[in-house]
């Protein structure tokens, strides 16, 4: 296949984006344009540092730049507004009343630029008897009734462990966002986008809302097992929090798992068929354990794979960023932080025209970039940046 030649600078290397955003969701979301070429700009209030032990804005927070501006500030605010005036994307993800009380509501902001798309991002919308509600991704997963879903048999509901609103409604802002400048570009005019932290997760699980509005049944918690598959799970192998995971979806490759597992208590299940094989769940975990148990990972996943049997390596983060595979495709990112040297995080997962990761920036500090945001897209002289500075509408790190 001939390669297409690629758009210097990534593919969205002409979008302008003014992220208000904290935390995980919106981070995530203008990263990913971050990492395509897009101009990310980060708005951060200079009286709220931000942290880099936890790696969480060494990771959402690559390529971008980092304006100090207090927006509660009114000379602060008609800096954002000019700033409003001359770029593409405006994404928070406050509660609805905090940009209502900073004059910015999307109103507001198209009377600087009729052309602005506005994302909002709150937990429960910017509507609703819930809307003024804080949330996090766990209360959002909670909400939509993940947790639920999760767990064994007899026992509590149990969360994702990784905020599952989150990343998920970050993803659905970059789509929704693309789709909002194409509109643009064809017939024109702004347009607001309402992104409830708490519903989308709840798209991801339609099968389960479909089953309950078609029997009036609950989803039972039953850890790992499937419905229609047996043996599925996760077993534990030799080693430190080693595991596997195994999942038999016809009777031929449980043929080959028997085969493989040569337990004499499984000889009456030597044809079983999936009806057999459910009835007999627990014998037949209890041997797959005791297999799995007896070798390492790497090892009882190759016999498996070989024999036709689907099994995987159920990997931790330190297993993930030494994994061949992924290493052959050059995923991962390795950042020169200040404070701790090199570290190694993810890249992007999505493929395409992105950046070269030799371009990659770090994390800026706030107001790293406040004077060149300024003098460069604003047009303002080194004496009107002092006259905010005095003012402490605008912070300037490092040397002026």
């Amino acid at each position: 296949m001939t390669a297409k030649k690629l758009t210097p600078g990534g593919s969205l290397s002409n979008i302008r984006i003014l992220d208000l955003t904290r935390v995980w969701a919106g981070p995530l979301a203008t990263r990913i344009f971050g990492d395509f070429g897009a101009e990310v700009i980060k708005i951060s209030d200079p009286r709220v540092q931000l942290l880099s032990g936890n790696g969480l804005n060494n990771k959402l927070n690559r390529n971008k730049k980092n304006i100090g501006l207090r927006l509660d500030i009114e000379s602060g605010r008609k800096v954002f507004l000019e700033l409003v005036s001359t770029s593409d994307v405006v994404i928070e993800n406050f509660r609805p009343r905090v940009m209502r009380n900073l004059g910015l509501s999307f109103d507001q902001l198209t009377r600087s630029n009729p052309n602005i798309v506005m994302v909002s991002m709150p937990g429960f919308g910017t509507e609703g008897p819930y809307s003024e509600f804080p949330a996090f991704g766990t209360t959002a997963e909670a909400l939509a009734g993940i947790p639920s879903l999760i767990g064994y048999e007899n026992g509590s509901p149990m969360s994702t462990g990784i905020a599952y609103g989150d990343p998920i409604s970050g993803l659905n802002a970059v789509s929704v966002i693309l789709a909002a400048l194409r509109k643009r570009k064809h017939f024109g005019g702004g347009q607001f986008i309402d992104i409830a932290l708490a519903s989308s997760p709840i798209s991801m699980i339609g099968e389960y809302i479909g089953a309950y509005s078609s029997s009036g049944e609950l989803t039972t918690i039953n850890g790992n097992r499937h419905p229609n598959y047996c043996p599925h799970g996760a077993f534990k192998c030799k080693g430190t929090d080693s595991w596997i995971a195994i999942s038999i979806t016809d009777d031929e490759e449980w043929e080959s798992l028997y085969n493989i597992l040569s337990n004499s208590r499984l000889n009456i299940l030597s044809s079983g068929t999936l009806k057999l094989r459910k009835e007999n769940e627990d014998l037949i975990n209890q041997a797959v354990s005791e297999w799995t148990s007896a070798g390492f990972a790497n090892e009882r996943v190759r016999i498996l794979q070989q024999a036709g049997v689907p099994a995987g390596t159920v990997s931790n983060s330190r297993q993930l960023m030494s994994d061949e595979h992924l290493n052959a495709r050059n995923f991962f990112h390795d950042t020169k932080e200040r404070d701790h040297g090199i570290k190694r995080f993810d890249g992007q997962s999505i493929s395409g025209n992105s950046l070269p990761k030799s371009t990659w920036k770090p994390t800026s500090d706030v107001g790293e970039d406040s004077r060149r945001i300024l003098t460069k897209i604003l047009g303002y002289s080194n004496s009107k940046c002092a006259e905010l500075e005095s003012q402490q509408a605008v912070y300037f790190a490092g040397k002026k």
